[in-house]
């Protein structure tokens, strides 16, 4: 009895012992469960993953340059602004940042441009401090230098611009600290003479009374043009006449007015003055020519012309005087000339004399290579302009004094000429009413352009997207023309999150070049989502350009998120021996087991057999 008792206490506690064992694997599987659960992220945090990231650096700023503009038009000794847009991407606060200037790879000091209001080469930016994540375009007047010489073509002005400010250990008087914090980058400047310079040209002079034969005093009133599109500042204007003979130093016109000069102020370009003067007539002249002189700030020598007024003579004769036959205006059909096509050339030109001129021949003289005027500026090659159905000279029989006739000319323009404007000379010859021969010769500027454009190769955008799930798009492009694209810029816009942050800066988009510009967005609302690829840039004629590849996607609700897939519990293969090795102690237990129960089955088996003995 004691045996059977003492086998079914061991036998509980081993039970007891197995069971617990059993719960405590169920608790280890549960725990393992829970800690693989990931929690679903908010929409709100997707889209602020997709912003622009600013980057843990303590107390220090981190600089970024988002984008370098320049003024479109860059004119030797003349102003223009520098647009620098940078982003503080750092934890910390930039303080007083500043921004320093050097020229060329090698970063000398600048010597063909400077900043106005600054006699170093760094810009003061005047702004105290910039926060973490603040974005700031600094505006910076500069002036090309006078001197400054045009480049050959496709050469330009490298200019690094270097970003700097302190962290807030600034320092302070003597010790105060350098600017510490920066970034560089660099652009390219290409100033420009063509038209750049004022130019002025006496349009028109009347008088008042009309001058007759043997007048001795008028009002003459003339009118001055600036043909360029340049302002001049301060101008003035001088007025003089030439002496009699070589013999007699009277003036053959004297000016009686007090002075001789007229100060005008400032003349814009493509605009008109007009100036008086009293007139003395010399009854001893043999010429009506007079020196008109032009002056303004900037201009290094005084612009003399020999004009000769319209004004009879006192003995009537030609002789000892000089007619003039010039070309006083000149109009190009079409206003813009594309290379490969044909422009049509009208001139009106103008007997400025009071006698008729004659047997006048006109000759287009063009190079037969490219080369420099006296000027500097580009003269057009020989296969450039060629004359269409017509030689390049034509003739008019007379043309009576003061009078204007009209002569056209089809010229047809190399497809493969360079953008730029290219000078014609003209020659002419022509009689006077007593025989004698006389020449001259007048310029005529014919702007060329070629053809800009841009077309989109291949686009790579989806028609459907998901709230939360990331946009990716790629733009292939490529210059098709045959010029140059300036300050070139793409730019994705629409209804998209920060869109204003997907923007490529090329700046010079060379002729048949070829680029991509890829990004993504994650939409935040369901719907369709409306949007373009945009690319700005100057084309040959300097005009701003904007070109759009538009796109739709359908943007459908947020994607549920993964569910993690049942992972099947393959039982090791193992062997015998080693499955008994890993299960001994349930083995053992279980050997206990069964010896006790033959214990209490035989200890049963004695009772029974005792009590049958008892009873018999």
């Amino acid at each position: 009895m004691t045996h059977q008792r003492i086998a079914k206490l061991i036998l509980f506690v081993m039970l007891l012992n197995v069971f617990g064992n059993g719960l405590a694997f169920a608790d280890e599987v549960t725990d393992d469960d829970s800690t693989t659960a990931t929690p679903e992220k908010t929409m709100q945090e997707i889209a602020d993953e997709a912003k622009q990231p600013v980057f843990e650096t303590g107390l220090d700023p981190l600089w970024s340059i988002l984008e370098v503009e320049v003024d479109e038009d860059i004119i030797v000794g003349q102003e223009f602004k520098v647009k620098i847009t940078a982003r503080n991407i750092g934890t910390g606060v930039a303080f007083f940042p500043v921004i320093e200037f050097t020229e060329e790879d090698d970063r000398k000091a600048l010597s063909h441009f400077g900043i106005i209001g600054s006699t170093s080469d760094t810009y003061m930016t005047g702004v105290q401090r910039v926060e973490s994540g603040e974005t700031k375009t600094f505006t910076i007047p500069m002036k090309v230098d006078p001197a400054t010489k045009e480049l050959p073509e496709g050469s330009s002005y490298k200019i690094n611009a270097t970003l700097k400010s302190n962290n807030w250990n600034i320092g302070s008087g003597d010790s105060q600290r350098e600017p510490a914090f920066a970034v560089s980058t660099s652009f390219l400047l290409k100033p420009r003479y063509t038209l750049t310079s004022p130019t002025f040209v006496v349009q028109d002079v009347s008088f008042s009374p009309e001058a007759e034969s043997g007048a001795k005093n008028v009002v003459a009133t003339f009118t001055i043009d600036n043909i360029s599109d340049t302002k001049a500042r301060n101008v003035s204007i001088a007025l003089e006449g030439v002496a009699v003979s070589d013999k007699n130093s009277d003036k053959n016109i004297k000016v009686t007015d007090l002075s001789t000069t007229r100060r005008v102020g400032d003349v814009a370009g493509k605009s008109s003055i007009v100036v008086t003067y009293n007139l003395e007539l010399n009854t001893a002249r043999k010429t009506n020519e007079m020196k008109l002189s032009i002056n303004y700030d900037g201009l290094e020598k005084t612009t003399e012309e020999i004009i000769n007024l319209p004004l009879p003579l006192h003995n009537g004769s030609t002789n000892g005087r000089e007619p003039k036959v010039i070309i006083s205006e000149y109009h190009l059909s079409p206003a813009k000339i594309l290379a490969g096509n044909t422009v049509v050339l009208s001139m009106q030109i103008t007997n400025t004399n009071a006698d008729a001129v004659n047997n006048v021949s006109m000759k287009l003289t063009v190079p037969t290579s490219e080369g420099n005027s006296a000027s500097g500026t580009t003269i057009s090659g020989g296969t450039v302009f060629s004359p269409v159905n017509s030689s390049n000279t034509f003739y008019i029989d007379s043309i009576s004094g003061k009078s204007t006739v009209t002569k056209e000319i089809s010229l047809y323009v190399d497809p493969n000429a360079q953008a730029k404007t290219y000078v014609v000379p003209i020659e002419y010859k022509y009689e006077g009413i007593d025989g004698e021969s006389y020449s001259g010769e007048d310029n005529i500027n014919i702007p060329v352009t070629q053809e800009s454009k841009v077309e989109v190769i291949n686009a790579q955008l989806p028609t459907m997207g998901n709230v939360g799930s990331p946009i990716d798009y790629n733009v292939e492009f490529v210059n098709t023309g045959k010029v140059a694209l300036t300050n070139f810029k793409a730019t994705l816009e629409g209804n998209i999150p920060d869109a204003e942050n997907n923007v490529y800066y090329i700046g010079t988009f060379d002729a048949a070049a070829s680029d991509s510009f890829s990004g993504m967005f994650f939409p935040v609302e369901e719907g369709t989502l409306n949007g373009a690829i945009v690319f700005t840039y100057r084309d040959a004629d300097n005009q701003e350009v904007r070109y759009e590849h538009p796109f739709s996607i359908e943007i459908a609700e947020a994607l549920p998120p993964p569910e993690m897939p049942d992972m099947p519990f393959d039982e090791p293969q193992n062997s015998f021996v080693d499955k008994i090795k890993d299960n001994l102690l349930v083995v053992g237990m279980g050997i206990v087991i069964i010896i006790l129960a033959i214990i209490i089955i035989k200890d049963k088996r004695k009772q029974k057999a005792d009590e049958e003995l008892m009873n018999g």
